[in-house]
């Protein structure tokens, strides 16, 4: 329910972002700054809901830990694709605000899971531009749930 919650809550920071960035065709480079301050200050709403929606018992340290990551990987790999920063960034906020399951510890596979979803926006973002943008927007915090439920398969499923 976090996720899903979280995801929506996402879009509404996740594309006008991305819009902001978007130029058309033959125009000189622009960024269009109130879109990006309206995503900056939606994007801490995206962290509170996945917190407090899972039962975070840390989750008001965890979402100001989670922007603080948001802005260092959306700054560093925002200088490759603003698009790509921002989908890490919001998958790597959402990985420490996700509730964790007492037995297990996910964070490594939460931070495979991250990587593994930004090398995907990336590939994307290269084939199809639209389909990346799109699609950046809708894994990073699906992936994270992909891993937790992975983990657990695998720690309920010895060899």
């Amino acid at each position: 329910m976090a996720i899903a919650i979280g995801t929506v809550v996402m879009m509404f920071s996740y594309f006008p972002y991305a819009r902001a960035f978007a130029v058309p065709e033959g125009a000189p480079p622009a960024i269009d700054v109130p879109l990006v301050g309206m995503a900056l200050a939606v994007a801490p709403f995206v962290f509170v809901a996945v917190g407090f929606v899972s039962q975070n018992p840390k989750a008001p340290r965890h979402v100001l830990q989670a922007m603080g990551l948001l802005l260092v990987i959306g700054l560093g790999l925002g200088l490759l694709s603003p698009v790509l920063g921002a989908s890490a960034g919001f998958g790597a906020g959402g990985a420490i605000t996700l509730n964790r399951a007492p037995l297990y510890d996910l964070m490594r596979s939460r931070v495979i899971a991250v990587a593994l979803s930004a090398a995907y926006v990336f590939g994307l973002l290269l084939v199809a531009t639209p389909a990346g943008v799109f699609v950046g927007g809708l894994v990073p915090l699906m992936a994270l749930g992909f891993a937790d439920e992975y983990r657990y398969w695998r720690e309920t499923h010895p060899r």
